[in-house]
């Protein structure tokens, strides 16, 4: 067991954990969030040397590791000091104390710690308790000890802040490792009650505080409180009770106290006692009222199921309460119906009937069998909701719940898991902070969500859990935040609340709230001509243009807005944004992972993602960014149950800002960067006097932007969803054909990307200024970036890479692994030892001529394909278009076996590898039969001579 799984098992779910520090240079402690945080702290501790101890309990607030700031403890614990001048000579010693204590008592098995000198156990619950609880069972515990002469640090078993070393850590004393000894399986709070009852103090809190004369007495009850119960009901459904008034003369005196237990919680003790005892030829009123008032007097509840079938065996068999209730005395309670609490959050829950045969009570909720009620929960609970969750891909069911001590929560569960039978479902709910008694109870619980959940169908339509904005239900309706704009069969949009996935919920709604309004938003953007704020505009129409990217082929498009600082690209990313909702909260940081961009395009899907400041992105980053913005599609990924998950989609555009060019970065990057580059439309955004000057302007407009957004979206995306499907794709098809005509321009085949989104921010802002959401002549910006056209070209065309670059470039980075063989007619082949390679060889040139004073004028290049296709494949280049351009080239030279010994004739050995071989006779290959004479010229032992055959 290591650390963490240790922590986890002795300490509570909730609250804050502490860690303290005992070093000979004083105490330091710190406070955290998680278990998951304090073990690696602990660790870390430990691992410096540092004397570390763990607090058992888990408390309110930071900062306060006192009694009476604790929130929970989850064990009962005691510390055996070993070791000289201590109780035990050894560890061993104690444990054998341990045992003798546990044995006496008939206390459950604890966990055992070696703690480096001494012992520490613990008695790990099933559940966590108040402190109110918790401190009476460790006082019981600690006089137990004390009165069996078992001798513990009785000063700290009773302290709820007791500081304990976590196993996993050392003893720096001796440098020992605190580790497990002994395992156990956690304990029941009752169980352990029941066994140290004859020391308790007092009594616990939620029972009835009566002096405890009877220990023996005390272990025959049920603590618990429980309305008066009808002597005549019981009689009739307890079998054992039933059996005992018709035998009176054969009932035996153990089995007449256990009837008196009953008795003496019903409704009228004394009479019932009577009744159920003047049969037997020993009756004696007297002696049975005193016996009553005894029992009522040395015990906390009604005598248990379990010691009547201790006392009479086989009595209960047969009994279809077995199992159900703890004493026949609940068998003759009816609870009072109470209406759901004022407090409940959801006010349709009072529209709800509670089915039958569960109903509300003060105590909880229980079903009435037979006029009995059985405990179904101690809580109460009622449904709110059920439909398909997006982000899970199954149907889930909602429930609000009153949970102990934190108010009404919301319980989230598969729909399956209501189904009779599901072994899930225990596994689900106590997942959420809800752990019942037993199987039956259980089963209870799970039949009363089925029932109270089809109610619910009676008056609530489904309503679906989405996890993404955008597009739903094939197009005729759209999620912005918590807010479902929807097109009905008369084409009219209506507006409804919906609720969003566990995982979005927050976000949603603070993203894409609304605030100020669209009047004042829509007659800033007149500021945008005044002030020549092109790029603005321009950032603007992409950012209207999002929603229409779902009826195109283009899945995404990053725009950089590239320029100096005082040309105001963030706040033009700022004031995109504010289209849809609050720019602070959709506006995102540069530093980021993989994983959590494709969660933000995800979530995003059809609204405008905006990065700030992509400056620091490593060069080899840009590439793979560009590349899986445009995909639309997350990665394949699998959940925990091996099963591939639906993939996050979008088709939105990305806007960047950068004082560094992204263009400049993927060049630097030295990979193949033709298709990344297809990818990257990359704006020029130049400085203006407006922000240069001074900050005033800029932060006039950043403030105008943040006291008025989200309402142009709304107004935008009601306006496109009354078009259609069929009128968006008619408007996206118009626009596509009049944009030529209209501002004279052409684009190639790879350059569609740049195409289809500068057309779609053109038409974004077409569609809102006939819709009055914006108020400058938008074709302006729409040429002005057209104007930038012609220099983005350029540098890709300067840029571009063909495959006699990529040989080129591979040739030098495998300079020496490179062999070069000259031929000439009439003489043995002549390797060029100066340049021979000490390892592999990567690289064969074999260049001929005619004689030794003509020039080489043919040849052929050999390449390990192996290697080279793994180089390309790091370079982000692929080898079969990489081949296809060599071939149309005519400058394939590879052997028809495919395989060649590239150390041939040189004294390195080498077996045959797969090679592809190029023409040194292509014009791009010249240079290199050019550089073969330089070498043959520069040979040490001068001219060849022609050796005749």
């Amino acid at each position: 067991m290591n650390t963490l799984e240790f922590l986890q098992r002795v300490l509570p779910s909730e609250g804050f954990y502490v860690t303290t520090v005992i070093n000979p240079d004083g105490r330091r402690q710190g406070f955290f969030e998680s278990v998951d945080e304090l073990a690696k702290v602990c660790t870390r501790l430990d691992q410096t040397n540092n004397n570390t101890y763990f607090a058992i309990s888990a408390f309110k607030q930071k900062g306060n590791r006192k009694q009476d700031n604790v929130r929970a403890t989850k064990v009962v614990a005691i510390d055996v000091d070993c070791g000289e001048g201590k109780p035990f000579p050894s560890w061993k010693e104690g444990l054998v104390a341990l045992g003798n204590f546990v044995e006496e008592l008939s206390l459950p098995k604890p966990m055992i710690v070696h703690s480096g000198n001494g012992l520490h156990v613990y008695w790990v619950l099933t559940e966590e308790l108040d402190p109110e609880d918790w401190k009476p069972l460790a006082e019981a515990m600690k006089q137990a000890a004390i009165s069996k002469g078992f001798e513990i640090d009785a000063g700290l078993t009773a302290n709820s802040a007791l500081v304990l070393r976590p196993v996993g850590t050392h003893n720096p004393k001796n440098g020992n490792e605190v580790k497990l000894l002994v395992d156990s399986e956690p304990v029941d709070p009752q169980t352990l009650t029941d066994k140290l009852s004859y020391y308790f103090r007092a009594a616990p809190a939620a029972s009835i505080d009566r002096t405890r004369e009877n220990s023996l007495l005390d272990n025959l009850a049920v603590r618990q409180e429980f309305p008066p119960a009808v002597g005549s009901v019981v009689v009739s459904k307890c079998k054992q009770i039933g059996w005992a008034i018709d035998h009176q003369d054969e009932v035996d005196e153990p089995l007449w106290y256990d009837l008196i237990g009953v008795a003496a919680h019903c409704v009228d003790p004394e009479t019932t006692a009577i009744e159920w005892s003047k049969g037997h030829p020993s009756y004696d009123e007297k002696s049975t009222i005193q016996k009553l008032t005894h029992w009522k007097e040395s015990t906390t509840g009604p005598t248990t199921c379990q010691k009547f079938e201790t006392d009479r065996p086989n009595g209960c068999r047969g009994c279809k309460y077995k199992g159900k209730v703890g004493s026949p005395a609940r068998l003759g309670v009816q609870y009072q119906e109470v209406a759901i609490a004022q407090e409940a959050p959801d006010q349709v829950a009072n529209n709800i009937p509670m089915p039958k045969p569960f109903k509300r009570t003060a105590q909880g909720i229980k079903m009435t069998v037979d006029e009995t009620d059985i405990d179904v929960c101690k809580f109460d609970i009622y449904p709110v909701g059920y439909g398909m969750d997006e982000s899970l891909g199954y149907e889930t069911v909602r429930y609000h719940w009153n949970r102990p001590h934190m108010g009404w929560q919301l319980l989230t569960l598969r729909q399956a898991y209501l189904a009779d039978g599901s072994r899930e479902f225990s596994t689900a709910i106590a997942d959420q902070g809800i752990v019942l008694y037993n199987k039956n109870q259980t089963e209870y619980f799970q039949l009363m969500l089925r029932s109270y959940m089809e109610e619910l169908r009676q008056i609530r339509a489904m309503t679906n859990l989405y996890s993404t904005m955008g597009w739903k239900e094939n197009n005729t309706a759209f999620v912005l935040g918590d807010t479902l704009l929807k097109r009905d069969a008369d084409g009219l949009v209506q507006e409804e609340r919906v609720n969003l996935s566990s995982g979005v919920q927050r976000q949603g709604s603070e993203m894409y709230g609304t605030k100020g309004d669209l009047q004042s938003w829509a007659t800033l953007t007149s500021i945008l001509e005044k002030a020549d704020l092109k790029t603005h505009m321009f950032a603007l129409g992409v950012a209207f243009s999002a929603p229409l990217y779902n009826f195109t082929g283009l899945k995404g498009l990053t725009i950089s807005l590239y320029g100096a600082t005082g040309g105001g690209k963030t706040l033009a990313q700022y004031w995109g944004q504010s289209i849809y909702g609050n720019p602070d909260k959709l506006h995102f940081a540069a530093k980021y992972t993989q994983n959590s961009l494709f969660t933000r395009l995800g979530t995003y899907a059809n609204l405008p993602l905006t990065i700030d400041e992509v400056t620091m992105m490593d060069d080899k980053q840009v590439g793979d960014f560009c590349y899986w913005v445009s995909q639309g599609r997350d990665k394949a990924r699998l959940n925990r149950n091996a099963e591939e998950r639906d993939a996050k989609t979008w088709a939105t555009p990305v806007i960047v800002s950068t004082n560094k060019s992204l263009q400049s970065k993927l060049i630097a990057s030295g990979l193949d960067t033709d298709a990344q580059m297809a990818r990257l439309l990359e704006i020029t955004v130049p400085q203006s006097a407006i922000f240069t000057r001074d900050s005033t302007a800029g932060k006039k407009i950043y403030d105008a932007i943040h006291a008025n957004y989200g309402h142009a979206g709304r107004v935008f995306i009601k306006n496109l969803l009354e078009m259609g499907e069929e009128g968006i794709q008619a408007a996206i098809a118009e626009a596509s054909d009049n944009f030529q005509r209209q501002y004279k321009a052409k684009f190639s085949g790879e350059e569609r990307y740049w195409e289809q989104a500068i057309i779609l921010a053109d038409l974004g802002m077409k569609l809102a200024n006939q819709w009055g959401l914006i108020q400058f002549d938008y074709r302006n910006a729409t040429e002005w970036v057209l104007a930038q056209i012609g220099a983005i070209r350029r540098t890709v065309q300067e840029n571009q890479t063909d495959s006699f670059d990529l040989i080129a470039e591979y040739m030098a980075d495998c300079a020496d692994a490179q062999v070069t063989i000259m031929h000439t007619v009439g003489q043995k082949p002549q390797p060029d030892y100066s340049r021979m390679p000490r390892g592999d060889v990567r690289v064969r040139l074999d260049v001929f001529r005619k004689s030794a004073a003509d020039p080489f004028d043919k040849g052929t290049m050999m390449i390990d394909r192996t290697h080279f296709r793994k180089w390309l494949s790091v370079r982000g280049a692929d080898y079969k278009t990489f081949k296809q351009e060599l071939t149309e080239e005519s400058a394939i030279a590879t052997p028809k076996s495919e395989k060649a010994s590239l150390g041939k004739d040189t004294p390195i050995k080498l077996a045959q590898s797969y090679v592809i071989g190029f023409n040194l006779t292509h014009p791009r290959f010249q240079s290199l039969l050019e550089n073969a004479d330089v070498m043959a010229d520069d040979l040490a032992y001068g001219q060849l001579q022609v050796v005749k055959d």
